[in-house]
């Protein structure tokens, strides 16, 4: 008999949509979570912490029959609000990767589910946007149920090359959708506040959108300022908005930064891009050690975004494992593998499927997804059964990709 591995499933937001947010579609509904951590209890699996499965990877210290671990990227305040109460009503623990930049300033932790279901406030009146406290972390962490670990400092992404991809002009404009990070890079100490505040679409316009990458996972390029002085200033001296209105405004950009020389800026060295990793590991494991008085030992690259150069420069800021890319095939998180990668999968909700998005999923295929982990026979088939009448469904109501 294959022996049985242990499933991480890899949440982010939990509760209702947030209309407008570029990453909406990583919203799963209530009720489904609720459907799945139900399900968990009664199927017999049990929750377990990274330090569980450490042990057993690093030394076969024995689980129990079904283990799985819960986890949450990015530190969502619904995770706090609503998918806590939840989980703990049904006897499970999970993890929430926080980054530290992202961390909500509020002194006093606000409402949750357990409030409204007590009739102090109103369900429809619990906070929805915006990250978690510091306040809320220790709620969660004293209740013994909750363990906060690293997503490191930034969750961000840096320019990488020279090659301008792009200009920032009005939202709308030819279908633009400004990204998050420009704002974030700009005003850091406001990012908690972003999905209210839209601090990318206070950057000027006409600013250059270098080749860009996950911040932890490429060197940055330390841009010229004076070619974005530049072509803000044409912009401004244009029109401002109305620049974007005319024929041939992006040739009129390229000409200027073409005129401007090449290259507008230099690379970071490799030993500015150890240095800075490092940095941002060492910070976030212990500002959160300083803050919740607790152990931070595990690390989930934010968006996955590693290589092999930085992989070393967890172990040397004292991180015990950290996350693979996203659903390795090759590792089931089995004792014998490195007890320094974990492996994660989905969650199952939502499931996207060729232009067709389903986040109502049902009990049935979160369990036939965590059997066929464990190449359980006839998971697969199970699974397959649960698409069909997904497909079957959306295809009578219309739900698409982006819904």
């Amino acid at each position: 008999m294959t022996a049985r591995g242990v499933p991480v499933l890899m949440y982010h937001s939990v509760g209702p949509d947030k209309p407008g947010w570029v990453w909406n579609h990583l919203v799963m509904p209530a009720a489904v979570f609720e459907r799945q951590m139900r399900a968990l209890r009664d199927h017999g699996w049990t929750t377990i912490s990274l330090a569980d499965l450490h042990a057993h990877l690093a030394h076969d210290v024995p689980l129990p029959e079904k283990p799985v671990v819960l986890t949450f990227d990015d530190g969502y305040l619904d995770n706090y609000v609503f998918a806590w109460p939840i989980m703990r009503r049904y006897g499970h623990r999970a993890v929430i990767w926080v980054s530290t930049d992202f961390v909500d300033p509020s002194a006093e932790p606000r409402p949750t589910l357990d409030d409204a279901r007590a009739g102090r406030v109103s369900e429809g009146d619990l906070p929805v946007n915006g990250f978690l406290s510091w306040a809320e972390m220790r709620a969660m962490s004293a209740s013994g149920t909750i363990e906060i670990q690293s997503h490191a400092v930034t969750h961000t992404w840096y320019p990488c090359g020279p090659e301008i991809v792009d200009f920032h002009r009005p939202r709308g404009i030819d279908g633009y959708e400004p990204p998050p990070w420009l704002g974030w890079n700009r005003s850091p100490l406001r990012k908690f506040a972003y999905m209210d505040e839209h601090p990318e679409d206070e950057v000027p316009l006409g600013t250059p959108v270098y080749r860009h990458g996950k911040s932890l996972a490429v060197r940055r390029w330390l841009e010229d300022e004076s070619l974005a002085d530049l072509l803000v200033g044409h912009v401004a001296r244009s029109g401002g908005p109305a620049f974007f209105e005319r024929p041939g405004w992006r040739a009129d950009l390229e000409r200027i930064a073409a005129e401007h020389g090449s290259p507008a800026g230099r690379m970071e060295t490799e030993e500015e891009y150890r240095s800075r990793v490092l940095s941002e590991l060492v910070v976030s494991k212990r500002t959160i050690e300083r803050e919740l008085g607790l152990p931070v030992d595990f690390l989930c690259w934010p968006g996955g975004g590693r290589n092999t150069a930085v992989l070393d420069l967890a172990g040397e800021a004292g991180y015990l494992a950290t996350t693979t890319h996203y659903r390795d095939p090759s590792r089931r998180n089995l004792f014998g593998q490195d007890p320094r990668e974990i492996n994660r999968i989905g969650c199952g909700s939502p499931w996207i499927w060729r232009g067709v998005t389903v986040r109502d999923t049902t009990a049935g295929f979160f369990l036939a997804m965590l059997d066929e982990f464990n190449h359980v026979p006839g998971a697969r088939w199970r699974m397959r059964f649960h698409k069909g009448l997904f497909l079957m469904r959306a295809l009578f109501s219309g739900e698409r990709a982006g819904a």
